[in-house]
Parts: C-alpha cells; structure tokens; sequence
C-alpha cells in the first residue's frame, strides 16, 4: 500500500512503556528542524546546556571549545567538567528534614 505513497515523516520509535514524552519531544524536534533549524545547532544548543546545567560561567574556555565531538556519550564531558570542579547539582526531591 506504501509503495505508491511517499512518506516524509516517520514517528519516533521508542520501545517504552512511557513514550509518550518522546513522541511529544520527537515532534518538537521536528517542527523546529522544518522551520530551519539545521542538526549541528540543535547539537551546539545541546552542548551549551549541557555546560549551564553544570554552572560553567559565560566567560569559561569551555564555552568558547567547538562542541564536543561525541554527544551522543555525554560522559566524557562530564568526566572533564567533574575533573574541572563542575558537578552537576542532583535535584532534590521531597521534603528536606
């Protein structure tokens, strides 16, 4: 049945039983990809909130670094960023006694 109909937009696959935030998410990503956004600024945007969310200044020498080259295993920026004194504060959750 496919065979005569081009497909320009597949859903994301997602083997979980909570996929609905990814869906939500893939949809996203994709809206702002069809309104010009290319993949390499979505991954520098990633890189840089990846730096904020461990409270790197404005003015390291990290933010002025190309983005690191494997995103896709973001431990081997934290690894560097725990190594330069940047731990990501955990979140808290619940009631502090």
């Amino acid at each position: 049945m496919l065979k005569n109909k081009q497909v320009n937009h597949f859903a994301a696959v997602v083997d979980d039983v909570q996929s609905g935030p990814f869906s939500e998410l893939q949809g996203r990503l994709d809206e702002i990809q069809d309104n010009g956004m290319t993949a390499l600024t979505m991954r520098s945007i990633l890189f840089n909130k990846m730096l904020d969310l461990h409270n790197v200044p404005d003015d390291h020498f990290l933010r002025n670094e190309s983005t690191a080259k494997k995103l896709d295993d973001p431990s081997v920026l934290v690894e560097k960023l725990n190594n330069l004194g940047f731990v990501r504060k955990q979140k808290q959750n619940g009631v502090i006694h």
